[in-house]
């Protein structure tokens, strides 16, 4: 059974679909990354599995169970979010931030136990953020910050994690830092993995499984050699390409025709 399985599934808002007869299974383990020009449906995605967008028709399994029927404390504890948009505007420190992440399984008012304090410590550690745990958050850098969230969302100790554009502002060493850590994560963890992305090549050599979404349906599914090809890309981007193999790791390499 995979964690995540959707099934000719339409949202959207108002009265207008973003996605339309989705179907998808993820198993555990795997990165997969999603891939669309803007507007294609890659956020809406992410938030039809957290109920924050009406799924109208279709369905969507959860580790087995309908979203419908479970409760939104139970969505907490079995799905982790990282969003895009959030910004730090509280001078909490680190390890306070992330120890919100807890809150899924230990309400706002209980206090802490050993294992909350173990999750937290190893989310840190993880992440390479022990050494900045009294750090205000307003005064750490951009990707301080991105580790901060995908600790916090870590220590919710869920199998599925969900990252919607987690390399957005950073410079090239933190896209790669931060890409590494989840790849690692999921590998080595056993996590299912979900990450909306724009940049190509960052998708090429970092997803296990690559969806690649145009005008909110999936126009291919599979491996980065399966799914970034030049004809579909070209198609898809409405702008000519060229794929090439990548010198040392043989993974598609996209570059634009000037």
């Amino acid at each position: 059974m995979n964690p995540i399985e959707l099934e000719n599934v339409s949202c959207g808002y108002t009265r207008q679909d973003v996605l339309k007869q989705i179907s998808l299974g993820i198993a555990p383990g795997t990165v997969l990354v999603l891939l669309g020009p803007n507007g294609s449906g890659k956020t809406t995605l992410l938030r039809a599995l957290f109920r924050l967008v009406e799924v109208r028709e279709g369905s969507v399994l959860i580790e087995g169970e309908s979203l419908t029927q479970i409760s939104r404390k139970q969505v907490a504890q079995k799905l982790a979010l990282a969003p895009q948009l959030e910004s730090p505007q509280w001078p909490m420190t680190v390890e306070e931030t992330v120890q919100l992440g807890r809150s899924a399984h230990r309400g706002w008012v209980q206090p802490f136990q050993a294992e909350d304090t173990s999750q937290v410590e190893a989310a840190m550690q993880q992440t390479g953020l022990t050494e900045l745990r009294q750090r205000k958050i307003t005064e750490i850098s951009g990707g301080e910050w991105r580790r901060t969230l995908i600790a916090r969302a870590l220590v919710q100790h869920t199998s599925i994690l969900c990252l919607d554009e987690p390399t957005t502002g950073l410079d090239l060493k933190y896209q790669v830092e931060i890409l590494t850590l989840i790849r690692n994560l999921a590998h080595e963890r056993n996590l299912t993995v979900i990450l909306t992305i724009h940049d190509l090549n960052l998708a090429s050599s970092f997803a296990d499984q690559i969806v690649l979404l145009d005008k909110g349906e999936i126009a291919a599914i599979g491996t980065g050699a399966e799914v970034l090809t030049e004809a579909r890309l070209t198609e898809v981007y409405q702008t000519p390409v060229k794929v090439l193999p990548h010198p040392e790791y043989q993974t598609p390499l996209i570059v634009p025709v000037l």
